[in-house]
């Protein structure tokens, strides 16, 4: 499936340097993990876009995640979804669990629990957890099976839980989800169908091997097996200008936004800022 999605991920690290940074000029014991991707400051021979519309502290790329340290230095990926059992929301990715699958949460504080059903606890307030599911000692981030109902959590909180698979609606039906870009000027939002640590592809073009048109990845649906694409959008993903190029290894494929001299279009995928 590519270079999977990076899921950003609260914690320190130790011993972690970034070359030329003035943004991670913390000690080395308190640079965050995972927050995002080395900015253009910390590259010894940073290349940014042309026309220069990024600035140092900005970088290609975007991470997932549920990372409470969310913000407009380091943004993460919002996604649409509809996990099964609830309704449609706006939600964050736990996890890739394939090229176009991923466990999601979505951002809705729930005070009430549904046995069979998954959540993620996001306060730990006064609630029971263990007596509904949770092994070992409840804390913020704990995923977990509910094995009974529970009509009042009390004072603590919960997302839903569960995998969803990409398609090409923007408001997505039962166990399906949605991620989006902007490109040219933030005019229109356009549905990805699928992300990686550094592209993103739209649904241009994609058909299964009898060459019908398809809008989701849903196996049961009418794309099993092999699929195909030809000309499809392809862009250079981030959170921060859809205005330029970059020179990209890779980027003298033929498609709707590769040009033949080496270098890509960007685009701005939808992101929590704050």
């Amino acid at each position: 499936m590519g270079r999977p999605l990076k899921i950003q991920k609260l914690g320190t690290a130790q011993g972690v340097t970034y070359p030329n940074s003035t943004s991670f000029n913390q000690p080395a014991a308190s640079v965050p993990v995972d927050q995002g991707f080395p900015n253009f400051d910390s590259l010894e021979v940073p290349v940014v876009n042309s026309p220069p519309t990024l600035n140092g502290t900005q970088f290609l790329g975007v991470v997932g995640g549920a990372s409470g340290a969310t913000s407009a230095t380091f943004p993460r990926v919002k996604v649409r979804v509809f996990i099964t059992g609830f309704t449609e929301e706006d939600g964050y990715i736990l996890r890739q669990k394939g090229s176009h699958k991923y466990l999601v949460a979505g951002t809705t504080a729930r005070t009430a629990l549904v046995s069979g059903s998954a959540y993620r606890i996001t306060i730990v307030g006064d609630t029971d957890w263990n007596s509904y599911g949770v092994i070992g000692t409840p804390a913020v981030g704990t995923v977990f099976t509910a094995t009974a109902a529970l009509g009042d959590t009390g004072t603590g909180r919960v997302n839903a839980v569960g995998v969803c698979v990409l398609t090409s609606d923007l408001s997505p039906t039962d166990g399906l989800m949605s991620i989006s870009y902007f490109n040219t000027n933030d005019s229109t939002e356009v549905a990805i169908s699928k992300l990686t640590n550094k592209w993103l592809l739209n649904w241009t073009n994609f058909a299964n091997a009898a060459g019908t048109a398809l809008t989701t990845y849903d196996s049961g649906g009418d794309n099993t097996g092999v699929v195909n694409y030809s000309g499809e959008g392809q862009y250079v993903a981030n959170f921060f200008t859809d205005e330029g190029t970059v020179t990209k290894s890779g980027s003298n494929l033929t498609g709707t936004s590769i040009v033949q001299n080496g270098t890509s279009e960007l685009a701005i995928v939808e992101n929590y800022t704050s």
